[in-house]
């Protein structure tokens, strides 16, 4: 059994209450229970991370933890962490806008490409964007209902 399964084994399974530290993993992790038990009990399984994590969360362990924490690091807290914040949104937009424009060079490109592989991708890419779109939209105009600022007509 590699360290790492045998880690998780100790911390979830060996202290005869894995019927209730496993589900909990397996939900924090968003896999299901089957696979975290396969994660400690199978050596040809490499654990996901986020299944690491989940295991830390829940048990606390200092052994869990120091796989998460290698020497010379430090776990913190999300809520410990500052939010970036700039100086101006209209920058912070206008860099994507930038972006953006070199993306749709590529996207154009790609259509119009002789591959039907790299015409297909480009295609499932560009409805990906829109989708992508749509959510920012909906974030605007929610940030708008809300009382923020927004030009839409940029949009």
């Amino acid at each position: 059994m590699s360290d790492i399964n045998a880690i998780l084994y100790e911390a979830l399974i060996q202290n005869r209450e894995d019927q209730v530290l496993v589900p909990q993993v397996a939900t924090m992790a968003g896999m299901a229970a089957r696979t975290v038990y396969e994660y400690c009990a199978d050596p040809r399984r490499t654990p996901d991370i986020r299944a690491i994590r989940a295991a830390f969360a829940v048990t606390q362990s200092p052994t869990i933890k120091i796989l998460l924490e290698p020497p010379g690091w430090r776990l913190v807290p999300v809520s410990d962490l500052a939010t970036p914040q700039t100086d101006s949104l209209s920058r912070e937009i206008e860099d994507v806008v930038i972006h953006t424009g070199n993306l749709l060079q590529h996207l154009r490109e790609g259509l119009q490409s002789k591959e039907t592989a790299t015409v297909v991708k480009t295609a499932r890419l560009i409805g990906r964007l829109e989708t992508e779109v749509m959510e920012v939209r909906r974030l605007f105009e929610d940030t708008i209902r809300q009382g923020g600022e927004w030009e839409m007509s940029s949009l």
